[in-house]
């Protein structure tokens, strides 16, 4: 994990460096503190999930290039085992499954415990389109207080500036597939 720490923190020293900018300018742009980051960047602090995507949007990265050093690519082939692993909430596992740099969309898989759940009452993130796809298992998604049931095959569609959250109310672990353009910055 260490070594995942330092790789993500050299990649945004990288790209921070490449597009000139500073320490503190990057703090500035992404609502953090200047020690914050250079501590993410020399691999001693883990970053918060909503740190990361900050970052990332400062950065003018969509959050799957954070973890993905590779050149621009298309028609390639990304192998389930090769997909990069996001972080986010405990008892959820989501990963990138486009190459990036996608730019004008983020698509990911995520996996969630019985009782898992990502977002929140209150949380929300830009101002983009949002499609979640229910893959396998069943949800109770909460979009501005309304409550969903979802099986597999459903599929919702909401702007990201709505508060929303996706709870696994199942008993077997769930998957969803999501799909944001143009990619998104959290805010709570």
């Amino acid at each position: 994990m260490d070594d995942d720490r330092k790789a993500l923190g050299a990649r945004i020293r990288a790209v921070r460096r490449n597009h000139r900018i500073s320490i503190r300018g990057l703090a500035e742009t992404a609502d953090l503190s200047p020690a914050s980051i250079s501590q993410i960047e020399n691999g001693k602090a883990n970053a918060s999930f909503d740190a990361l995507r900050r970052i990332a949007s400062a950065l003018g990265l969509t959050f799957a290039e954070l973890f993905d050093a590779a050149q621009p690519a298309t028609g390639r082939v990304l192998r389930r085992a090769e997909r990069p692993l996001l972080p986010t909430e405990e008892g959820v596992r989501s990963y990138g499954i486009t190459r990036p740099p996608v730019g004008e969309v983020d698509v990911a898989v995520s996996e969630y415990q019985p009782g898992a759940f990502s977002g929140g009452h209150d949380y929300t993130h830009g101002n983009s389109r949002e499609v979640v796809i229910i893959l396998r298992g069943r949800f109770s998604f909460e979009l501005d207080g309304e409550e969903f049931l979802m099986e597999p095959g459903d599929s919702l569609d909401f702007r990201t500036n709505v508060s929303h959250m996706i709870t696994n109310v199942g008993e077997e672990v769930g998957e969803a597939l999501w799909v944001v353009s143009p990619p998104s910055t959290p805010r709570q």
